[in-house]
């Protein structure tokens, strides 16, 4: 427990970093999306092989699509270190116009381990398009200033735009005993190339706009042989914007009571001065190589976002967003997945 204490004060330490405000792509079940916060988590855990999915709808509007892979090479040796492999693809748009961006990233990470401790290094290498249907767009000239009515369609110099970015991420993972890890890495993203931006943003001015910075930290605590308490947190910086979300799992092993699944997870995170997120998961091994675990998530909105996005049409309604994830996992030991579910894996 004095253990636990010290992750404890840890995380509520790092919690007066900077405010909150949302920015860019961001999921509220961030460590169902480990690839997409730092490159350094690709093939950090051993595994044959893990697929992980997730789908993000906000305000009936925004909607966000992640799939990921990645897998350690078990036969690949480099300076007494091994490889990991990841890759993704995320495709965010948003509004009628269909206005957002496809990213495809591959992932290479070297990982070393020295005792206890393994370090890790991992490449985020992005191609990005951002595109807008400009038949659909809606613009200051096209309302009627005394009847609110409006007509679409408009005239943009580009509406496609094509870049290529590059991050680097750190990763440190240490077991303080065989079944509690702590996790901590921090990644800079768009730290090569033309940096995004937007249609209107000259490609000269967007690399020092669209840099983002990230930390993520995250635990597994065991309090009894059923339960665990799977704490996580991550901070986000973007130019003037931040955000930081931390909370944990409450894990509860279930198998001997059930054959459906063999672990259920109920957790919250708070969402620093904007939302409030409620969680549910659970685990099932499907044959005696793969796991499979689905996630779902709402955000329940507590800021003036709520009210301001309450807007008048049926197609956008009240500022509260859901999420869903799944992963499917081939590990192998020192990984546990009967009776107690996954209870060592870093990443849940």
């Amino acid at each position: 427990m004095l253990y636990l204490k010290k992750i404890v004060w840890a995380f509520v330490l790092l919690l007066g970093v900077m405010p909150a405000i949302a920015q860019d792509t961001h999921f509220s079940q961030f460590d169902a999306a480990p690839l997409y916060y730092n490159p350094a988590l690709a093939g950090v855990n051993e595994c044959h092989n893990r697929i992980y999915t997730n789908y993000k709808g906000q305000w009936r509007t925004y909607n966000t699509f992640l799939m990921s892979y990645d897998q350690h090479l078990e036969k690949v040796q480099l300076f007494g270190g091994s490889i990991g492999l990841g890759a993704l693809v995320v495709a965010d748009y948003s509004g009628e116009n269909s206005y957002g961006t496809t990213q495809v990233k591959f992932m290479p990470a070297y990982h070393y381990n020295m005792g206890r401790l393994r370090i890790s290094a991992g490449l985020d290498a992005a191609f990005n398009l951002m595109s807008i249907n400009e038949d659909k767009l809606v613009v200051g000239k096209n309302i009627n200033p005394l009847t609110g009515e409006y007509t679409t369609g408009s005239e943009l110099e580009n509406t496609t735009r094509f870049y290529f970015d590059m991050g680097l991420g750190l990763n440190g993972q240490y077991f303080i005993t065989r079944k509690l890890p702590v996790n901590v890495g921090v990644t800079l993203f768009r730290f090569f190339g033309s940096g995004g931006g937007g249609l209107a943003v000259a490609s000269q001015d967007s690399k020092e706009n669209y840099r983002r910075f990230s930390m993520n930290a995250n635990a597994v605590c065991p309090v009894s042989p059923k339960v665990t308490l799977l704490p996580s947190l991550i901070y986000i910086n973007q130019k003037m914007y931040n955000e930081m979300n931390f909370g944990s799992y409450v894990k509860c092993a279930v198998g001997e009571y059930t054959p459906v699944i063999d672990a259920i997870y109920i957790g919250s995170w708070y969402r620093v001065q904007d939302a409030l997120i409620l969680g549910l998961a659970f685990d099932k091994p499907i044959n005696k190589n793969w796991t499979l675990q689905f996630g779902f998530s709402y955000d329940i909105t507590l800021s003036s976002y709520r009210e301001a996005n309450k807007w008048a049409t049926s197609k956008n309604v009240g500022g509260d967003s859901f999420e869903f994830s799944l992963k499917l996992l081939n590990c192998r030991l020192p990984i546990l997945v009967n009776p107690e579910g996954i209870v060592n894996d870093p990443f849940r």
